[in-house]
């Protein structure tokens, strides 16, 4: 009981640390990785939650910030969704396994279903608009996506975002996600993109999502997981993830 005690304490100390300096831009050299694994669903399966989730997009919470653009719906709203039949398969050992063997991490799993963060959905489209698509880029009239940044950690463990692509329809090709490990850009090619499930540390690699062009479309699986998944008991972290929920998916719950 007291080692446990002192690893929570200790790991405590070292997520209020890690949350304080990634701000600044300080982060881990060794956490900069990511992996790609494609064909992660059965072919029927990819296919019956892509369709499920393009029927949802009407219902989602449309966020339009200084760094973010785009709509989502949170993990407990997709609970009582057309998305829940197919769940289970995105829930399911195998699909654990293929993550698991991706990044030889035997305790990844995803975070507890409490989290809101868990499972999500995430939309992104192009704004029609009179200028050229490379000026666009550049201006208030741009499309959906976000600006470079790295993600909050409320878990004692190393957390490890999840990109399921369901739709990357655009004029690129390489996808609109982009990763900056150890502070070079690296792209992903479009070609083979959906169905496929991108890994990485997001609390300690830059990513973005490049603005979408007019007529573009992109539909991604957001999933969240821990080698470690406990939550911490830090109010003060726990809050700020509270006004990101709130931001993202028009509710608090964490």
């Amino acid at each position: 009981m007291f080692q446990h005690l002192t690893r929570v304490l200790a790991a405590e100390i070292a997520l209020h640390k890690h949350n304080k300096v990634n701000r600044r831009g300080i982060v881990s050299p060794n956490a900069q990785q990511f992996h790609i694994i494609h064909d992660i669903l059965p072919e029927k399966v990819f296919k019956g939650l892509r369709e499920a989730a393009n029927l949802l997009q009407s219902s989602s919470v449309r966020e339009d910030s200084n760094w973010r653009k785009g709509q989502a719906i949170g993990g407990h709203e997709l609970k009582g969704s057309g998305l829940a039949p197919w769940l289970e398969h995105v829930l399911s050992a195998a699909f654990q396994n293929r993550t698991r063997k991706a990044t030889d991490i035997e305790t990844l799993a995803l975070v507890p279903e409490a989290d809101t963060n868990r499972i999500s959905l995430l939309f992104y489209g192009g704004q029609a608009h009179p200028y050229p698509v490379s000026t666009a880029a550049d201006t208030d009239d741009q499309g959906d996506g976000t600006d470079w940044h790295m993600d909050g950690n409320i878990y004692l463990g190393d957390r490890w975002a999840g990109i399921l692509t369901l739709v990357e329809d655009t004029g690129d090709d390489v996808s609109k996600l982009e990763l900056k490990p150890n502070g070079e850009i690296a792209t992903i090619p479009r070609a083979g993109l959906e169905n496929s499930l991108i890994l990485f540390q997001g609390d300690h690699v830059l990513h973005r999502v490049r603005a979408m062009a007019s007529g573009e479309r992109r539909v991604v699986m957001s999933l969240l997981f821990s080698d470690w998944p406990v939550r911490t008991l830090n109010p003060w972290l726990r809050r700020y993830q509270s006004k990101v929920n709130l931001a993202f998916y028009g509710n608090s719950r964490r």
